[in-house]
């Protein structure tokens, strides 16, 4: 187990504690979350931020509160793919099956915490059958839940719903009411003045390098479109599973240039020097990159999914599932100096209307059983 610095700066007061073992060492939608939260609560409870042990730098500034950190199989460690295809189950719960092992022979005490906060639905589920006197004190935010007998075992109540997907699923498939909540976006994101038309086509994915991301279509597309010979490139910031072949196959000849993973203030300056932020997913629980993309003034291009529509209704622009022509067709549409102009200014004053802390102003009552 490893402490890191900024534990001598706890904070009195309620004593929180968030269990993520992702937010260390992985940049994800979750992980954000959890960063984002963390610096806000700092302040105004004791927080400990429980997580596992980064190969490298922790991704997470722990400044103001505790980080702690255990060893566990991550998704992307060659012995969690084994076991996931041995055991025929996903990565993610192996990874959390792993972390909880290695929590039951630390000797941290979860009972001194008055209050303790979940992100992944095999962490909440564990928590729940592991740790059943502190259920009291259990709270699960979650992205969505996929696991059979989950809510048998996590009491409804108990948990929030990031974004406006899996509510309805939930409700349709085992008949329970889930409240959801919205995403914020970091200030960082935000420029300092209206953006310029960009004279530079850089074209930027931000996300996770996997197959429910279409980042390996989306290079493809790139390339089969002759878009590099016009001018344009495509940045791709981010990492997983799919890196290796991906920096194996599409080197800077291609125009595409490969980043992966950077720190917050990275992203937004990126963004802010982008043409257009392409987001091909076809999996979302709110959509936080294409929040960020907007509040950086960057119009943004991806796909019609309920999940993104519900919050951000027209302000990005909605390519036909996969379909090149349709996707070409967008991004030329802002070679039009207006169209990118309006769009521009448009996306960052809708942006505008979200923010973390009142995000996190949302959570500290619901850890702290206050009325929202």
């Amino acid at each position: 187990m490893h402490a890191a610095a900024g534990s001598d700066r706890m904070k009195s007061g309620m004593k929180v504690l968030f269990i993520c073992p992702t937010v260390a060492g992985y940049i994800g939608g979750t992980e954000t979350v959890v960063g984002q939260l963390a610096r806000r609560v700092k302040d105004k409870v004791e927080l400990t931020v429980l997580s596992a042990t980064p190969s490298g730098k922790p991704l997470i500034d722990s400044t103001g509160f505790e980080l702690l950190t255990l060893p566990f199989l991550g998704r992307d460690s060659r012995y969690n793919r084994l076991l996931s295809k041995l055991l025929m189950t996903s990565r993610f719960k192996i990874e959390s099956y792993s972390f909880f092992r290695s929590l039951a022979k630390s000797d941290i005490d979860l009972t001194r915490y008055d209050a303790i906060v979940s992100f992944y639905e095999a962490d909440a589920y564990l928590l729940e059958r592991q740790y059943p006197a502190l259920r009291a004190r259990c709270h699960h935010l979650l992205p969505g839940v996929s696991m059979r007998g989950f809510f048998r075992r996590v009491p409804a109540q108990r948990v929030r719903f990031f974004g406006y997907r899996a509510a309805p699923r939930a409700k349709r498939k085992w008949h329970v009411d889930v409240q959801s909540l919205p995403l914020g976006v970091d200030e960082v994101f935000f420029p300092p003045e209206l953006p310029a038309y960009p004279h530079d086509r850089r074209l930027v994915f931000v996300g996770r390098l996997d197959k429910s991301k279409h980042i390996d279509w989306l290079a493809d597309f790139f390339v089969r479109s002759g878009l590099a010979a016009r001018g344009y490139r495509l940045d791709i910031i981010g990492d997983g599973p799919l890196q290796a072949s991906m920096q194996a196959n599409y080197g800077p000849a291609s125009g595409i240039h490969l980043h992966g993973r950077q720190r917050a203030e990275d992203v937004a300056r990126m963004l802010r020097q982008a043409f257009l932020l392409l987001h091909p997913t076809d999996l979302e629980s709110f959509g936080l990159t294409i929040l960020e993309g907007m509040a950086a003034g960057v119009p943004v291009i991806t796909h019609a999914l309920d999940s993104v529509k519900v919050w951000a209704g027209d302000h990005p622009c909605y390519a036909a599932h996969l379909d090149h022509a349709s996707w070409l067709n967008e991004i030329e549409s802002f070679e039009q100096r207006t169209r990118w102009e309006q769009t521009s200014s448009r996306n960052l004053a809708f942006a505008q209307e979200f923010t973390w802390d009142r995000i996190a102003d949302q959570v500290l009552a619901i850890v702290q059983c206050r009325p929202e």
